[in-house]
């Protein structure tokens, strides 16, 4: 009897056992798996100093971080990653010796600016005292309400190069637009700000800007106004319906619903007065997936080749007539048949004479731009050479590396200055818009640093593209420099 007892007890323990493991389902970790080569390296999340040192694997986060790993003697590694919940992500590297390195302190009044070294963020906030290579540097500091302090400095083995800098201030400059009835488009020297009215700015420069509003069924408003330091500027508009005479729109080509197999196409049309009298005018708009470009206008008809994005493309045309009332032609929609590219990056402009070139520089220094508009691993469309753009730079599968794109106002010609804008894509995504850039200075040779507009430098890894700002390699730095001031003549 005491035997079967003690089986009984023994028989219970085993399914409770088991029934614990059954209903106990571990949860998913996020990790992080950090090699290096050599080993010991201390490793650094977000500034914050972790015990571990390679090899190890860490629970992190789900979402974006940077990591530096740190060891005596080597260049300090930097890299930033985005991780989901769940995943693992893994870094293997090989750690570069440090040969020769110099001293650099720097701090700030106020403290507590961040410190970019070379265009790349550093895990130091001001004062600090870091170990840096030999050769050319850019240090930046960026403090929130402040203007950025920038530096260039070179130094040698053993050398200490200090910076005691006064972060200015950043002046307010401030632009309210409103408008009845409410919920306008705001477009900004040329470019469509993607707000709607009411709505304050307080990221734009002072000095002369061009200001436009648009709301469906109602005339465009177009403004030239000056905006002064730490001085509001309130624009508020009753908007009017358009009464005619106004332009009407017939659109020749592209059809509604066409479809297309590349992503340069024509349009071209004719505009008239619903009154069937001319329009004199030498411009219009076209707007394309909701973004303003002008176009060229002579005799009432335009011609234009633009640059399409894969999958949907909206396209309107609106124009002004004699008294400012507004047409507006039907939307024409168009696709793209083709696979959106890993990275596409799109120019305009906003000025008819003017040529404004995109350049761009991938990981191995190969120069696309329009004496070179194929490279390895990517392609220039179109080079517009009066007016407006859109000019596109595509890569179909990107490499891992660094892309650096660059802007050249080559010709003003008759124009007295040209407003640029960047749009950059990933996988068909619009993720950044640059500009408007104001060239006031042209040069067809690319000498002159004022006509050149350095945009952003985008980060491939692991499959993943990022607007990081990181510098190319300084072998390919050296070859842009040299690409930069060696352009053909068109």
């Amino acid at each position: 009897m005491r035997k079967i007892n003690i089986l009984n007890l023994f028989i219970f323990s085993v399914l409770l056992i088991t029934s614990c493991f059954e209903s106990t389902s571990p949860e998913e970790k996020t990790s992080i798996v950090v090699n290096s080569n050599p080993q010991e390296a201390a490793i650094i999340i977000h500034n914050d100093s972790t015990t571990a040192v390679t090899p190890a694997t860490l629970e992190i986060d789900p979402g974006t971080h940077h990591i530096w790993l740190v060891l005596d003697g080597y260049q300090t590694y930097f890299e930033e990653f985005t991780i989901a919940e769940g995943e693992t992500y893994t870094i293997n590297t090989d750690l570069v010796q440090a040969i020769e390195s110099a001293t650099l302190i720097v701090s700030s009044v106020p403290a507590g600016a961040t410190i970019y070294l070379d265009g790349s963020p550093s895990r130091w906030v001001t004062p600090a005292t870091l170990e840096i290579d030999v050769g050319n540097h850019e240090l930046r500091l960026e403090l929130a309400g402040y203007q950025d302090y920038i530096e260039t400095f070179n130094v040698g083995d053993g050398d200490t190069h200090t910076v005691n800098a006064t972060m200015e201030v950043t002046p307010i400059i401030s632009l309210s637009v409103y408008t009845t009835p409410s919920g306008a488009s705001v477009y900004i020297d040329g470019s469509y700000t993607g707000e709607f009215t009411p709505i304050t700015f307080t990221d734009i420069l002072p000095g002369d800007h061009n200001v436009r509003i648009y709301k469906s069924g109602y005339n465009e408003v177009d403004l030239d106004i000056t905006l002064l330091e730490n001085i509001p500027y309130t624009i508020n508009e009753v908007l009017s319906a358009p009464v005619p005479p106004y332009p009407v729109f017939t659109i020749y080509s592209p059809y509604n619903g066409q479809t297309f197999s590349d992503n340069v196409i024509t349009i071209d049309g004719f505009i008239e007065l619903d009154t069937g009298s001319p329009y004199t005018g030498d411009n219009a708009i076209l707007a394309i997936n909701g973004v303003d470009s002008e176009i060229y206008v002579s005799s009432g008809y335009f011609d234009e080749t633009i640059s399409i994005t894969a999958g949907e493309n909206e396209l309107q045309f609106r124009a002004n007539g004699p008294n400012g009332d507004t047409g507006v032609s039907d939307v024409i929609t168009v696709y793209g048949n083709f696979n959106a590219p890993d990275i596409e990056i799109v120019l305009w402009w906003n000025t008819p004479t003017s040529d404004i070139d995109l350049h761009a520089w991938n990981l191995a220094g190969e120069h696309c731009y329009y004496g070179n508009n194929v490279i390895s691993d990517g392609f220039l469309d179109i080079d517009d050479v009066e007016g407006f753009g859109p000019e596109t730079f595509a890569v179909q599968t990107a490499n891992v590396g660094v892309y650096d794109i660059q802007v050249n106002c080559y010709s003003l010609d008759s124009d007295t200055y040209a407003d640029a804008s960047i749009q950059v894509f990933f996988d068909g995504i619009l993720m950044e818009t640059y500009g408007p850039h104001h060239f006031i200075v042209d040069d067809f040779n690319g000498s002159d640093p004022e006509a050149w507009w350095e945009v952003c430098t985008i980060t491939v890894s692991r499959g993943s593209c990022v607007i990081s700002n990181d510098q190319p390699t300084p072998l390919v730095r050296e070859k842009i420099e040299l690409d930069k001031v060696s352009l053909p003549r068109k």
